[in-house]
């Protein structure tokens, strides 16, 4: 059993953002059903890394978001097709989609059509700068990729080393962001719906998400009207200290986690420096004065001999891990936060999955993405029209 057991959502969707938030509905139980167009479907499909066989392929950019899922394609163009889809729409609780704005309602099938036919209906719209007329922005029209938004955002303008560019962080971050904005938006408007019985627009923008995000830069502007230089937090002193085996990172935002870095480190006199007298004097002096002292006890010892010995004084920090660390991770296979997928044409792969866990609900489901129109007989059939 899983909590969206019965709910059924359909996913216009394509790239990531979208997708994403459509599979973490997936892994919590509902029936996705993915539309496609016909010639090719969702572009990231045919990404590298792809494996191809006789019989199909499959893409690693296109398991990571569409697991779990069913595909059904529909040239929405058609009339007949645009008929078929009106009346899955009727069937669905959630209705997920990431097109250019004005699309759907160009093709008759956006959310204004949709309620006529399930008033009950949830439709999410994810777009860069949002849909709604009456929260319409100049920016509303534009189309929208991960790193644009990251950059308009501000999210890259705090990223980077200080003196540098502007870099984007995770490739995708915005979207996986927006996406799980999205997926809490939609579980509020399904546990609203129980409450007012009717269906909702959720708008859920790209930049909102990101913008909010920089929530404490925005908070210092507002108080001290200073900019953030990239790579330093004036009011919580951070980085990363080298070890044995690589880095581990820590933030001393607190006049009492500096004194127990001290200690730990045996080094109580810099309680005492005249550069680092305070929060603000830390942070500013934490790459040529803090990092230097500390790094003459660090460097000697591995990364997990330091958080421990750290841990042990209160203070919180972590190794930086690399990539392949991650994924032999025995704390995350612990949390069984990898799934063994079986692909026909991939093989056997091993997946990072949404972090959803209870002790009461069944753990995601570990089946494949779909290929292009898999299940176009199991679900279009139901929505032929008869003939006497």
């Amino acid at each position: 059993m899983r909590p969206l057991d019965g709910i059924r959502v359909l996913e216009m969707g394509q790239y990531i953002a979208a997708p994403y938030c459509a599979m973490m509905l997936a892994d919590l139980g509902a029936e996705v059903i993915k539309i496609e167009r016909p010639d090719g479907g969702d572009p990231r499909r045919i990404y590298d890394p792809l494996e191809q066989t006789e019989t199909g392929s499959m893409s690693g950019g296109f398991l990571s978001y569409n697991r779990n899922k069913k595909s059904v394609t529909l040239d929405l163009s058609a009339e007949s097709d645009r008929a078929r889809y009106l009346a899955l729409a009727a069937t669905a609780d959630v209705v997920v989609e990431n097109l250019r704005p004005g699309a759907v309602d160009r093709m008759g099938v956006g959310y204004d059509a949709l309620k006529e036919i399930n008033p009950r209906l949830i439709y999410c719209a994810i777009s860069g700068y949002g849909r709604l007329s009456t929260h319409r922005g100049e920016f509303a029209e534009r189309p929208a990729f991960d790193t644009a938004i990251q950059a308009i955002g501000g999210l890259m303008a705090v990223t980077g080393e200080p003196g540098g560019p502007p870099l984007p962080t995770v490739t995708g971050f915005a979207d996986v962001f927006t996406a799980v904005h999205a997926t809490v938006s939609v579980l509020a408007a399904l546990e609203g719906r129980h409450q007012s019985g009717t269906g909702t627009f959720v708008d859920q923008s790209m930049y909102d998400s990101v913008a909010s995000l920089l929530e404490r830069e925005l908070m210092l502007w507002d108080f001290t009207g200073e900019h953030r230089v990239r790579g330093v937090d004036r009011y919580s002193p951070l980085g990363a200290l080298e070890a044995e085996d690589g880095y581990v990172a820590l933030i001393l935002p607190t006049h009492e986690m500096w004194r127990r870095l001290c200690v730990a480190i045996e080094r109580p006199d810099l309680l005492d420096h005249p550069l680092l007298d305070s929060v603000v004097h830390r942070a500013e002096n934490f790459a040529s004065v803090i990092r230097p002292e500390a790094e003459r006890w660090t460097r000697s010892r591995t990364r997990r001999e330091i958080v421990e010995h750290f841990a042990a004084h209160g203070l919180p920090a972590g190794e930086t891990q690399t990539i392949d660390e991650l994924y032999q991770c025995q704390h995350l296979d612990a949390r069984r936060m990898f799934l063994e997928i079986d692909d026909p044409h991939a093989g056997r792969r091993r997946m990072i999955r949404t972090p959803f866990l209870t002790d009461t609900y069944d753990e995601p489901r570990t089946d494949s993405a779909p290929q292009l129109g898999e299940h176009n007989d199991e679900l279009l059939t139901e929505v032929e029209p008869t003939t006497a």
